[in-house]
């Protein structure tokens, strides 16, 4: 049997879906009692494995750690005594995230206050009172809770609304969605998600009569730190390791974001603990993006590349959904998502190839001062995405085994070389999406990035494939050109983390993430071209093309690279 076969014959999909279960049983908030839970019950799963603890009172390369956070319990009633949110330790998801904890039980007054993110919308005090607000959280909390003196949050506020799939609040009128407050809240105040139904019957209330509710929240500090598991498979040697990454946290029951993605990555482990490979594997488990950079800045690993399993457990039918296998971005080019892609390609299941995404912890892998080519296999749209309703029952064993079954299929070609015909189909997509964009963009400054990039492309699969076929689109790229080595321009390592920004600069980055949906991208993208020796205004040029950004975005990014440059983020 070849090692493809071996891997392929030992994976259980069923395995996967069943650890998915139990993991939704946990509240896994950073730093929270149900995500030390989630760790143990995966190091029973897979066996040997180390637990990293990282503190919450650093600054971690541009990221501020957010404070642990455990949620106890708590409720929301009328003060006649009808129940608003049920007692939050049966059902968590109604106690947004990062909350701080009541001076026991608080009786509120009820302010409605629109969307609660401007300060226009503050016609009359909320000192000392419950907010209703239907804008993103973080943004009501600096308005409500920071600037004026308000107790309470009640929310229906729903993330990525899209009406192609029924996932609006009014097609949902009982779901309870997942909210979180923002990374640097020290607990002043504390909030509550609602469903929509209960939220518009709390506006009528305050629309016709005077409206207060009895408030609780028992919330403290957990474990005090983060963790993050490293488990290592496979035998090192010559070649650098492969990271397979998935994160954990999220509230209970997040079945598919993301105990599909940390339990496919337990039964993928546990298969290569199985069947030993030829190159060293690192799987990691973590809380999103804060866990991946901590653990970066301390281990400082060589890798190779990396993959991040993220809402892979999907079922298509119920929750709407497509396999992403997001691109790498134009500033580190990489075979890895095109052959991933053809790995996966199947008339059973619906499957895109698509330009690099932030969202997830591909994002601080593929910043150009950590330069490790990283992909995110994702299933996207969700119609429940971080809701109530995201439970076990919306994930297929179908979808466990497809995705399964292509990162095997990938890490094999990665350890024992991709069979040639693959190699071809895999250098004919990386041309011909070359030739396309060659043809899309007139301005030399972007064309000829195109064709580096491409290059770049083939050179990494010529160096595991070294066949005719892909030395011949190589050879058809038509430039000689290598990509520019890094230059670091900025004193940390991964995307730059919004902790520098003041109360303004906050205010204005969260307009410009509601106006300009390529807005994370490309302020992301223009700093790693800028790091890698091109001039800024080029930079801007190059990045607005990769992202299709409006003019206004690009004005916007230019005034943020020099945001940047006064508080000594960027060096000129």
């Amino acid at each position: 049997m070849t090692l493809r076969e071996d891997l392929l014959r030992e994976f259980c999909p069923q395995n996967a879906l069943e650890l998915e279960r139990d993991l939704a049983l946990l509240h896994r908030s950073k730093g929270g009692q149900g995500f030390v839970d989630a760790i143990a019950r995966l190091q029973e799963f897979v066996g040997t494995g180390t637990v990293h603890h990282y503190a919450h009172t650093t600054t971690c390369q541009g990221y501020l750690i957010p404070r642990p956070w455990n949620l106890k319990g708590g409720f929301l009633r009328l003060s006649t005594g009808e129940w608003l949110v049920p007692d939050l330790r049966t059902a968590p998801v109604g106690g947004i995230f990062l909350s701080g904890a009541s001076r026991g039980i608080e009786r509120l007054h009820i302010i409605d206050v629109g969307w609660g993110t401007e300060a226009t919308e503050y016609t009359q005090s909320v000192e000392d009172c419950a907010v209703l607000a239907t804008g993103k959280p973080p943004v009501v909390y600096r308005e409500a809770v920071v600037a004026r003196g308000a107790r309470c949050i009640i929310t229906d506020f729903m993330p990525a609304q899209d009406a192609h799939i029924g996932r609006t609040p009014e097609e949902m009128p009982d779901t309870v969605n997942y909210a979180s407050f923002g990374s640097e809240v020290q607990g002043e105040g504390f909030g509550f998600n609602v469903s929509h139904r209960t939220f518009k019957r709390l506006q009528d209330m305050v629309g016709r009569e005077v409206a207060d509710v009895d408030a609780f929240f028992d919330a403290d500090a957990g474990t005090g730190d983060l963790q993050v598991l490293e488990a290592h498979v496979g035998t090192p040697g010559a070649q650098k390791p492969i990271l397979l990454l998935a994160h954990l946290c999220h509230p209970r029951p997040g079945a598919n974001d993301n105990a599909s993605g940390a339990a496919l990555l337990a039964e993928l482990v546990r298969v290569f603990r199985t069947v030993p490979v030829e190159r060293e594997v690192i799987a990691l488990w973590m809380p999103e993006f804060y866990g991946t950079i901590a653990w970066f800045a301390d281990q400082k690993p060589d890798l190779a590349c990396a993959v991040n399993l993220d809402m892979v457990g999907e079922d298509q039918a119920q929750t709407g959904s497509t396999l992403e296998v997001t691109a790498t971005p134009w500033s580190l080019p990489s075979f890895l998502p095109d052959l991933m892609a053809v790995n996966l390609t199947t008339h059973d299941f619906r499957l895109t190839l698509t330009g690099f995404t932030w969202g997830s912890d591909h994002a601080i892998l593929n910043d150009a001062s950590i330069h490790v080519p990283a992909l995110l296999v994702n299933q996207w749209p969700d119609r429940y995405y971080h809701s109530s309703d995201d439970t076990p029952d919306k994930s297929s064993v179908q979808s466990f085994e497809w995705v399964g079954r292509g990162v095997l299929d990938t890490l094999a070609d990665l350890v024992s070389g991709i069979p040639d015909e693959r190699a071809a189909v895999v250098a004919a997509r990386i041309r011909e999406q070359g030739l396309a964009d060659g043809v899309r963009y007139n301005d030399p400054l972007i064309r000829d990035w195109v064709a580096r990039r491409t290059r770049a492309a083939l050179l990494a699969l010529q160096q595991t494939a070294d066949t005719p076929v892909v030395r011949a689109e190589l050879a058809a790229t038509g430039t000689t050109t290598s990509m520019p080595a890094f230059q670091p321009k900025v004193p940390v390592i991964g995307p730059i983390e919004e902790v520098w920004m003041t109360t303004d600069d906050l205010q204005w980055n969260d307009r410009l993430m509601r106006d300009f949906p390529c807005w994370s991208n490309l302020k992301a993208e223009v700093v790693n071209f800028i790091q890698l020796g091109v001039e800024r205004e080029d930079a801007l040029k190059l990045a607005t093309a990769e992202f299709d950004a409006p003019a206004a975005a690009v004005h916007a990014a230019r005034h943020y690279l020099e945001l940047l440059t006064a508080r000594g983020y960027l060096l000129s």
